[in-house]
């Protein structure tokens, strides 16, 4: 649009400069501040993972045991005695998570007070990274390898990991179509795991099991039509297209949660027992017992601290935790994977 003819000689207020050009408006600042979404932790506070303190040391011990023959005895026949196996296994707790945020004393005498926005920031992102280890140990369970004593014996067994073959270019189609070709993959090497685990004497406590899946994988299942169908939900619908929501799947709880991890990472902050390949980051589904599989190995808890580093004009806001993730046993998780 042309100026006006008093463009270049107007007065202009709060604008600075030969040119009148330079902004000095004063924010109408009302103290709305925006930061992360605020998260909390899944596997605190749903019971997804099993609890252990220790103190004194950096190891916390498990013993696994299991697994006898029944024979046959005739009147005046001996006796043939057996030994029952059993091994131990160690979880070592040896690296601290933790985050650190610093603000000088002089931005702090000229600024607004952020410490609780700072604090709710460290909070976020320690429950992000704990929820991710988790995930991270389960997805790894899908290639556990049972004691060779207890495995021979028939009390423990491997790990176990599916990959749908097509599964990839189904869902490269981006249609209807293929929505449903690669639901049906996951409905079904999820029908087929629920199966192993009922030959593996879990079958009186399937009811316990839980799945969780990314976003992405939930939003394919939603294309199921027998998942999704009224018809096949025994009269009692728990699943609704319109929703968006899937509340079992075979008989087992479905959770869909954005930490479930589909990024390689070669370089976890908690060691290399938590990196995970670009192989293992194909997977889209676990299934897991809870009770049976993880175990959360804690020597201190989550803390928080504002300090005063005097000498350097400084007030530091640390939060840290020093825990770590095991397998009580990775024969109760089934992991299943695109190709």
């Amino acid at each position: 649009m042309p100026a006006t003819i008093y463009a270049p000689t107007n007065s202009r207020a709060h604008w600075a400069g030969a040119g009148a050009d330079l902004d000095l408006h004063i924010e109408a600042y009302e103290g709305d501040i925006d930061g992360s979404f605020r998260v909390n932790s899944m596997f605190r506070s749903s019971g997804l993972t099993t609890f252990k303190s220790i103190s004194g040391t950096n190891l916390w011990r498990g013993d696994r045991v299991g697994g006898i023959a029944v024979k046959g005895r005739r009147s005046g026949e001996t006796l043939d005695t057996a030994r029952i196996p059993n091994e131990k296994f160690t979880i070592t707790v040896d690296t601290t998570s933790y985050a650190s945020s610093s603000v000088d004393y002089q931005d702090d005498w000229t600024g607004p007070d952020y410490q609780a926005e700072y604090s709710a920031e460290h909070g976020s992102a320690h429950a992000k990274a704990f929820d991710e280890a988790h995930v991270i140990q389960l997805i790894k369970a899908g290639s556990w390898v049972a004691p060779a004593s207890l495995k021979t014996s028939g009390a423990f067994y491997d790990g176990v990991t599916r990959v749908m073959a097509g599964y990839a270019a189904d869902v490269a189609l981006n249609t209807e179509a293929g929505n449903i070709a690669a639901a049906n993959k996951l409905v079904k090497q999820h029908k087929d795991l629920i199966a192993i685990f009922a030959k593996r004497d879990l079958g009186d406590s399937l009811s316990e099991f839980r799945t969780l899946c990314d976003p992405d994988t939930f939003n394919i299942l939603l294309d199921h039509g027998k998942l999704m169908n009224v018809d096949w939900q025994g009269g009692q619908p728990t699943n609704d297209f319109a929703k968006r929501r899937i509340a079992y799947m075979n008989g087992i709880p479905v959770v869909e949660t954005p930490r479930f991890v589909t990024t390689a990472n070669p370089s976890h902050h908690l060691g290399p027992a938590f990196n995970l390949s670009a192989a293992e980051a194909k997977a889209r589904m676990v299934v897991f017992h809870p009770k049976q599989t993880l175990l959360t190995v804690e020597a201190c808890p989550m803390t928080v601290r504002v300090w005063d580093n005097e000498a350097q004009f400084t007030n530091v806001l640390d939060s840290y935790c020093m825990y770590t993730v095991g397998l009580r046993r990775g024969d109760a998780v089934g992991v299943i994977a695109s190709d």
